[in-house]
């Protein structure tokens, strides 16, 4: 693996990794077995079986795989659960439907993909078949997580800070400052959720993980 980036697990347990280095996705089950390595190694590009520095993944329920094609292309690129190419959309841009580093997915509950559309400081919301539903604004989104009762949290890389966000993806409170202190953040890159509502915040700038435990 070249450079590892975004880590997720999908509802069967494996793991998938996006590997920006070599521009390739793999997914590994539960016990660390290699299952599927997608993309061309050193040959990024915009074919179906192509990726240019992918980020992250996200899951539908049928499962479905979503790769945010990220640092190098600005697209979604919509997957089965064996990995075959279904279909692509998205384009640079700051348009609808467009994306200036796509860095992070998840799928709601209602089975919306939430976009972290980074640069252009928002998150797009499609439906799995690639229709602009909603855009929020409002933050520079690294990172987003949903916990088991359906809260969204945002990770702003650039306020270093933590957000919940409500249903119109309004700042319901906010949490962290800069800093290397316990609570606070340095570029908060990724953010991800247990069952239990705890937050988990992979920081670049701070090389380090940190967990939140929920507010009862």
């Amino acid at each position: 693996m070249g450079t590892g980036h975004g880590l997720a697990v999908d509802p069967e347990g494996n793991v998938w990794v996006t590997d920006t280095g070599h521009h390739l996705v793999f997914k590994f089950s539960p016990e660390g077995k290699l299952l599927l390595a997608l993309g061309q190694s050193d040959k990024p590009g915009t074919g179906e079986n192509q990726f240019d520095k992918p980020t992250h993944t996200a899951f539908g329920s049928n499962g479905d795989v979503f790769v945010t094609d990220g640092y190098g292309n600005s697209r979604i690129v919509r997957l089965n659960s064996d990995g075959k190419f279904i279909q692509e959309w998205g384009k640079a841009g700051a348009g609808p439907g467009e994306f200036k580093s796509p860095h992070a997915a998840i799928v709601d509950n209602m089975g919306r993909l939430l976009v972290c559309d980074r640069d252009n400081q928002r998150i797009q919301i499609f439906s799995q078949d690639g229709m602009l539903l909603e855009t929020w604004s409002g933050y520079t989104p690294f990172g987003i997580a949903i916990d088991g009762h359906g809260m969204v949290f945002t990770a702003d890389g650039k306020l270093n800070q933590i957000s919940q966000l409500d249903s119109k993806g309004m700042i319901v409170r906010s949490w962290g400052k800069e800093g290397v202190e316990p609570g606070q953040f340095k570029t908060p890159h990724l953010i991800t959720a247990d069952k239990s509502g705890n937050l988990y915040v992979a920081e670049v700038g701070g090389r380090r993980l940190q967990m939140l435990k929920r507010r009862q």
